[in-house]
Formats: structure tokens, C-alpha cells, sequence
């Protein structure tokens, strides 16, 4: 009985040796999400693989070592501003970057970098860095970079304005580009920044006045802008009342030229009209008299044709006798009321020879006017 306690007691205590001898042997690593882990044992010295945010098991603890790195967005400075309580950056204060500018100026270049870590060259940056990375890694490769494209510019260039603007951009390019040695040696530059440029103060005097000049000349410019801007508008206007006038000119013009053609033709018109009612009128006149000498050429005719008729209805053999007859008939009927101007004694037998002579003495004309007509 006593033998199967000790047992009981001699597993027990060997459980719990075994326990406690686990988790002294086991190590418990966090990597938190804005961290990245680099993993060192004996055996494989540093793993290639990073370890990923997560908590992770390592065993046997001793064996193993975990580096954690951040890689969260990162400041570093190099400026000449006193440090802040509430200060996070790194990088060293009063220490402004002093640089010559082309013509030999000093320029002292405060600026910020925003950078962090590339996870995925975590593992070469804890080979080649580890350790202070600012100071190792970013500070030299920064001031290569502002040294390289600072130098080359005038410093009343890169003071102030579109020059320190483009000094920055240029800089930018080169710390961000991946074929920079900040991307191949695992630091991502997200931002650069030129708090200021600070040059001697006597070069800054006269960067003054050639910037008072400067803008004395363009507002010299300006004015004589405005001023041929106003002349350009009194000449426009000038051009446009002219324009305006010429073309009231030609419209009246125009409008005369068209008043004159519309009376000249309503002259015209009415002449035509006088003409054509005077020639209405002759023509009229003319019809009437050739109308009224038809109608007395058709009477004439008619009465001259009855008149023929009638002597025609005459010449018929024996009727000679009785026109002789009724012409002395009717002289004598003419004659009997004929008194003081006639001799007394005066007969037919006057106008002939005799009673047939004298009968043929009248009658002949009328003879020969039929046979005038017969012919």
C-alpha cells in the first residue's frame, strides 16, 4: 500500500517537474499589428521568414531570439528647432543640414522625413543595420540625396517660391524612387519636407532687393499692361462706335438709294401708266373714227348700191322713153312755182331742140354714169 502512494506521489511530483520544466523551456513572443519580428536560433541563426503580428511559441525558449521592429510611419528631423515635450520624431535638433549652394552661398536646410520600415526587408535590415537606423541608414542617404540636388542651384533659387518648391520635389524623387538605395536597403520614404532654408543674413539683404526690384519692375509691367489693356479698350470702342457709324452710314445710304430706285420707278410706273392710257385713248379714238368712217363708207356704200339698184331696176329696154318722161315731169313740176327769175316763155324745149332732144340732154349724164359703172 505504501509502495502504490509512493508511486502515486513519485508521478505526481514527476508531472509537475515535467510542467514546470515545459513552459521554463517554452517562450511566448507578441508581435503586435504595427510590428514586424525577426527570429535568431542556434541551429538556423536568422530565420529568412519574418514573423507576422501574432502571438507565437517558441520552444525551447533559450534557443531562440525575437527581434521586433515598427513599422508604423516613422519622423526623422535634422533641423534647428529646440525639442517638445510632445516631440515623437527622431533625429537630432540644431543640426540643420549646411550645404553650399552653385555660386558658393551657405544654405543651412532644415528638414522632416517620413519613413518607415519595408516588411519585407526586415530581415536585411536586422543583417546590415539593426540598430540605429536614423542615424546608420537615413541620415547619410538623406543628405546625399539634398547634397546632390542643392548644390546645383542658386540659392536665391532655392530660397523661397517655385525654386524651393522644385528643390523639394526633385529631392522627393530621389528618396521615394526604389532604385535609390533607401528602397533597396528595406526604408519606404512616404514623405520629404523643407521646413526652411536659412541663408547668411547680408545675401538675404540683397535677395530683398532684388525681389523689391524685381517686383517694382513687374508692377512697372503690370502697369503698363493695364495701361495698354485701357487704350486696347478706348481703341476697341473707338473701332466699334466707327463700325457702328460706317454701317448706319451704309444703311442709310442703302435705304436712299432704294427711297430714289422705289420713286424712280413709281415715276416710271405712272409714266408708263399716262402713256398706255394716252395710247388707250388714241387707239380708242382711232377705233371710234375708223369705226365711224367704216360705218359712213358702209352707208355710202349701201345708198350708192341702192342708188345702183335702183338705176339698175332703170336700165331696161324701153324705159329710156319713160325717164324722159318723168324727167320732164319733174322739171316742170319744178318749174310751176317758179315765177321772176325764169322767162316766161321757158320749157323743156328750151334745153333742146326739140322734146326728145332736150329729154336726152338730161338724161345723158345719167347714162354715162351707168355705163362709167358698168365698166
Amino acid at each position: 500500500m505504501n509502495k502504490v502512494k509512493f508511486k502515486l506521489v513519485a508521478v505526481g511530483v514527476g508531472a509537475v517537474f515535467a510542467v514546470v520544466l515545459f513552459f521554463t523551456l517554452l517562450k511566448i513572443e507578441t508581435v503586435e499589428g504595427n510590428e514586424i519580428g525577426v527570429l535568431e536560433t542556434w541551429t538556423q541563426g536568422v530565420v529568412a521568414e519574418p514573423l507576422h503580428p501574432k502571438t507565437h511559441l517558441l520552444f525551447p525558449g533559450f534557443t531562440q531570439k525575437l527581434y521586433i521592429y515598427p513599422t508604423s510611419t516613422q519622423v526623422f528631423v535634422m533641423n534647428d528647432t529646440p525639442p517638445r515635450l510632445e516631440q515623437v520624431a527622431e533625429g537630432r535638433d540644431s543640426d540643420a543640414y549646411l550645404v553650399q549652394s552653385i555660386e558658393g552661398q551657405d544654405m543651412w536646410i532644415s528638414l522632416t522625413v517620413q519613413w518607415r520600415i519595408d516588411p519585407a526587408k526586415v530581415v536585411t535590415i536586422h543583417k546590415t543595420v539593426r540598430n540605429a537606423i536614423e542615424e546608420k541608414l537615413i541620415r547619410p542617404l538623406v543628405m546625399r540625396a539634398v547634397k546632390d540636388e542643392a548644390t546645383t542651384r542658386k540659392a536665391i533659387d532655392a530660397y523661397s517660391g517655385p525654386g524651393l518648391v522644385a528643390l523639394q520635389q526633385a529631392i522627393t524623387r530621389r528618396l521615394t524612387d526604389p532604385k535609390f538605395e533607401m528602397g533597396k536597403r528595406g526604408i519606404i520614404v512616404e514623405n520629404f519636407v523643407i521646413e526652411k532654408i536659412k541663408l547668411d543674413p547680408s545675401y538675404i539683404s540683397e535677395i530683398k532687393q532684388k525681389q523689391v526690384a524685381v517686383q517694382a519692375t513687374l508692377r512697372a509691367m503690370e502697369q503698363t499692361k493695364a495701361a495698354q489693356a485701357e487704350a486696347e479698350k478706348a481703341e476697341a470702342v473707338a473701332q466699334a462706335d466707327l463700325k457702328k457709324r460706317v454701317v448706319e452710314a451704309e444703311r442709310d445710304k442703302k435705304v436712299g438709294v432704294l427711297e430714289a430706285e422705289m420713286k424712280a420707278e413709281q415715276e416710271i410706273l405712272r409714266a408708263e401708266a399716262e402713256k398706255k392710257k394716252l395710247v388707250l385713248e388714241a387707239t380708242g379714238t382711232r377705233d371710234a373714227e375708223v369705226l365711224r368712217a367704216e360705218g359712213i363708207l358702209a352707208v355710202g356704200k349701201s345708198e350708192a348700191e341702192a342708188r345702183k339698184l335702183n338705176l339698175t331696176a332703170w336700165a331696161v329696154p324701153g324705159a329710156e322713153n319713160f325717164v324722159r318722161v318723168e324727167v320732164a315731169k319733174a322739171l316742170a313740176k319744178a318749174h310751176s312755182n317758179v315765177s321772176g327769175y325764169l322767162p316766161s316763155d321757158m320749157n323743156i324745149m328750151t334745153l333742146g331742140s326739140n322734146f326728145t332732144d332736150a329729154v336726152e340732154k338730161v338724161v345723158a349724164p345719167v347714162k354715162a354714169l351707168e355705163g362709167a359703172r358698168k365698166r
